[in-house]
Parts: structure tokens; C-alpha cells; sequence
């Protein structure tokens, strides 16, 4: 066995690569375990405390809820797994927004399991009118329009995501949606 090997390493091709994937390997956990902007979690009970988080990196009782609420048109009779896309790509959406404007909101989101709840309208225009709302209490808007490669002429607003944002400011806006 040791021959082979020994084979192996004397080839320039494998030497190359074995010393390409051990430089990418070192550069790229740098880089992950650098600072990237996010806030230190910390690991002192007193700071979690103060932060409202208990010691296990969750958000404490009593902190207040939040989720992203996903609507889907109803109208456009989509199949689930372009609804399901559609709704990725409004969570991806939302995500990186919420990432550049408020990562402490975004943080406990993602500290409380990113909850997300999936609901229906029935057009267009219920769909641009619950946008406005969003806007007008402060949410993240993500409005997904298609590319029209399948189902969908292309342009159509399929989908809005709501939040990540407070449960209770949600539910007064989208509470009397039914789930999709």
C-alpha cells in the first residue's frame, strides 16, 4: 500500500492540488471565523442575560416573537413545487435585506427557529395592497416576480414575505389570511 501512495505524491499534478486544497482550506476558515459583521453571542451567562438570550443561544421567554409570513396568489394556480420555489426565493429574499438593515432582528429570528408561516391571497392587488401595509409599519417587503421559464407569464408578482418581524404587528396585517 505504501508504494502507491509513495507513487502517488511523486506525480506534479497531485502534489499541486494537494498543496492548492490545503491554501484554499486555510484562506477559507480565516475568512469564515472572522468577525463578518454579526454581533459576538458571547459566552457568559450575564451576557446572555442581557441580551435576553438564555445559555443555550435561544431567545429567553418573554422577549417577544418574531416570524416571516409568506403569501402566495391563489390565482395563479401554481403547482407546489413552483410555490415552494417561489417561497424560497421570497425567504432568500427577506433574509438578505433583513441582513444589511437589522441583523439583531434577523438574529432572533434565527434564534427562535425561523419560524415561517405560509398563507394565500387571492390577486394581485391584494398581494400590492398588503406590500403597502408592510412598508407602512416597517417590515421587510420582498416581492417575488417570476422569470417565466415554466408556469408563470413572465413578471408576475407571485409571492410577498412579510418580516421576519414581531408576531403580533404581523398578525394584525396578514391575521386574516387562510393558510395556503
Amino acid at each position: 500500500m505504501i508504494p502507491i501512495i509513495t507513487d502517488l505524491l511523486s506525480q506534479p499534478g497531485v502534489m499541486v492540488g494537494m498543496g492548492l486544497g490545503l491554501c484554499i482550506g486555510f484562506f477559507a476558515r480565516g475568512s469564515l471565523s472572522q468577525d463578518n459583521g454579526t454581533e459576538d453571542v458571547g459566552n457568559s451567562e450575564d451576557d446572555a442575560e442581557e441580551d435576553g438570550w438564555d445559555e443555550d443561544g435561544f431567545l429567553a421567554a418573554g422577549s417577544g416573537e418574531q416570524k416571516l409570513v409568506l403569501i402566495v396568489r391563489s390565482d395563479l394556480k401554481m403547482g407546489k413545487g413552483k410555490a415552494a420555489a417561489q417561497c424560497s426565493h421570497a425567504t432568500l429574499k427577506a433574509y438578505k435585506q433583513l441582513q444589511q438593515k437589522n441583523k439583531t432582528l434577523l438574529r432572533a429570528w434565527e434564534m427562535n427557529g425561523q419560524p415561517k408561516v405560509v398563507v394565500k391571497t387571492e390577486d394581485e392587488e391584494s398581494l400590492l395592497d398588503l406590500a403597502a401595509l408592510g412598508r407602512e409599519a416597517g417590515l421587510t417587503v420582498s416581492l417575488i416576480q417570476d422569470a417565466g421559464r415554466t408556469q408563470i407569464a413572465p413578471g408576475s408578482r407571485t409571492v410577498l414575505a412579510l418580516g421576519p418581524g414581531p408576531v403580533c404587528l404581523l398578525d394584525q396585517i396578514t391575521g386574516h389570511l387562510k393558510l395556503y
